[in-house]
């Protein structure tokens, strides 16, 4: 069953069938050459497809675009054998495109699925014409630098700490209460908006559906446990992840923000000064998420960088 996203009628919500299994996906047909190369768009750790949704249309200018729902996550099933690690998303990721019939694709990456990227492109170099992180959860060169938190980890972090914990505390004798979730739900938000209030409502729908039911064979608890386990293993020994961004072949776009309070930015500069043929914006007082934050900031640069690349 395919619906018509009704803000977005170029874009469509469907189901593509990869070894048996039902994945979901938007999609939106190229509207530019027809030999332009297709795009495959990752969501971060407890996101989905839909985090996509508002750069989908300015991208197809450059060629057809899917954005998928990892296993466990948004309305993705997970299957018996999915090991639901970072390396299990990558071998995913190629199955969908080969599903998609697609040999070569740029891929686009947010947080966890930058990471992702990250080690698809180091270990497919043939399969990724181009790739395109946006705060991708790459680690310091070093596990002492969590030591070290930036201010805007703090200053991000703390508040949902404090809601998640008196939820936890007061949950436990029975006080929790929507109010409490509301403030919780309010400061996540702040992790991606600068104001939550100012949020396209269309959006935030499309946010809400992906849980506001329950889908047979998502299991968004267990995805998020297994996904946070593989990453936290990768972060305390960061040599694999790092000899991925020396080995990376493909033109590179890294994109982030300096109030991003889960990949701090000094991160995201230490990983340019490492690559210095990649072209990266740090962006004054931009978070964790910027095709949802400022999508028209993320299609220009991305155009601009599109077109240099495609010329050299």
């Amino acid at each position: 069953m395919s619906t018509q996203l009704a803000d977005w009628p170029s874009v469509t919500d469907t189901f593509l069938e990869v070894d048996g299994r039902q994945v979901r996906i938007l999609s939106a047909p190229g509207r530019g050459a027809s030999d332009a190369r297709p795009q495959l768009l990752v969501h971060g750790l407890g996101g989905s497809s839909v985090t996509w949704v508002e750069v989908m249309e300015g991208l197809s200018e450059h060629g057809p675009v899917v954005a998928v729902d990892l296993p466990g996550f948004g309305r993705t099933p997970i299957a018996d054998d999915d090991p639901l690690t970072m390396h299990g998303y990558v071998a995913f990721v190629l199955d969908v495109a080969d599903a998609l019939g697609w040999e070569r694709f740029t891929l686009h990456g947010n947080s966890m699925g930058g990471l992702v990227g990250t080690l698809l492109a180091a270990d497919d170099p043939d399969r990724v014409d181009r790739l395109v992180l946006v705060s991708p959860a790459l680690p310091p060169r070093s596990p002492l630098g969590f030591l070290r938190p930036s201010r805007a980890t703090i200053d991000g972090m703390l508040p949902v700490a404090v809601s998640s914990l008196t939820a936890l505390a007061l949950g436990a004798v029975g006080l929790a209460g929507p109010g409490l979730d509301a403030r919780r739900n309010r400061a996540l938000l702040k992790l991606i908006f600068p104001d939550p209030d100012g949020v396209d409502r269309a959006v935030l729908a499309l946010m809400a559906a992906d849980f506001a039911e329950d889908i047979e064979g998502v299991d968004r608890r267990r995805a998020l446990l297994a996904a946070t386990c593989s990453v936290s293993s990768l972060w305390a020994d960061p040599r694999q992840t790092w000899r991925a961004i020396r080995g990376i072949q493909s033109p590179t776009l890294l994109l982030g923000g300096t109030k991003d309070a889960l990949v701090p930015a000094k991160v995201l500069r230490s990983v340019l000064a490492a690559r210095p043929d990649w072209e990266g914006h740090v962006i004054d007082d931009r978070r964790h998420a910027l095709m949802l934050e400022d999508p028209e900031t993320y299609l220009r640069l991305f155009d601009g960088w599109g077109a240099g690349a495609a010329a050299a």
